[in-house]
């Protein structure tokens, strides 16, 4: 399968402890590659510079997907200080977040960091799936119906507490990832999207096919080997 997974940034971040962070005013005033040149900059690839437990669960998922399952998969993190950026990118320390932003704030960074318009450019890319393991201030950063609009029929794409828009495409599967789920999960709601793509990758891993939204639902809520889903992609 090829798979894309849209990530958000985390407050916590691997970088020198003694290295500047830049703040919004200041990433705004110049650009990333004069930013990433500056003496005083050590900068890190996105994929290690987010250490949150959503980031680190999906990473490890990732691998597990490639490894094992010969699956494919792009990685973006939606950030608030740089917009959409891939795994692969080299960021300079940074003190941005959408907690500080209200949601009309939020709307009005997203829009001069053209989120929006880049994830459509994005799924430009044929894929298999799509997760959008986001929170509901990242979800504002773009219109999410004319995102669902705009994927392919034949695209599954899995959203999290977005029940209301899923529900008009076929091809969308809506998780809940509140309290209760986390709860059920033995885990915290800032983890639980992580989690969700963990258990994903052991039954990928394991042999399970894709052919319906049930089957996406099954792996993502049900850990592998657990009584409810034997036999459900047995040969």
């Amino acid at each position: 399968m090829r798979i894309l997974v849209i990530d958000q940034c985390s407050g916590s971040k691997d970088h020198p402890e003694s290295a500047e962070s830049y703040s919004a005013e200041e990433i705004d005033d110049t650009t990333l590659e004069e930013l990433r040149t500056r003496d005083e900059t050590v900068s890190v690839r996105a994929r290690d510079l987010y250490t949150g437990r959503q980031q680190q669960y999906i990473g490890q998922a990732i691998e597990q997907l490639e490894a094992r399952a010969n699956d494919s998969v792009d990685r973006y993190f939606i950030s608030a200080g740089f917009g959409l950026v891939g795994a692969d990118e080299e960021l300079p320390p940074y003190d941005v977040t959408f907690n500080d932003y209200s949601p009309e704030e939020i709307t009005q960074r997203a829009s001069k960091l053209g989120i929006g318009r880049e994830l459509l450019d994005v799924l430009d890319d044929e894929y298999d799936l799509v997760f959008l393991a986001l929170g509901s201030d990242y979800y504002r950063t773009f219109d999410l119906t004319t995102l669902l609009e705009s994927i392919p029929s034949e695209t599954w794409v899995v959203c999290f507490n977005c029940e209301s828009e899923a529900s008009r495409f076929d091809n969308a599967v809506a998780l809940p990832a509140r309290t209760e789920q986390a709860k059920q999960h033995e885990t915290i709601v800032v983890a639980l999207k992580g989690k969700y793509l963990q258990n994903f990758a052991d039954h990928r891993a394991n042999g399970a096919e894709v052919s319906s939204a049930v089957d996406i639902e099954t792996y993502c809520t049900t850990a592998y080997g657990t009584q409810s889903d034997l036999g459900s992609y047995e040969e």
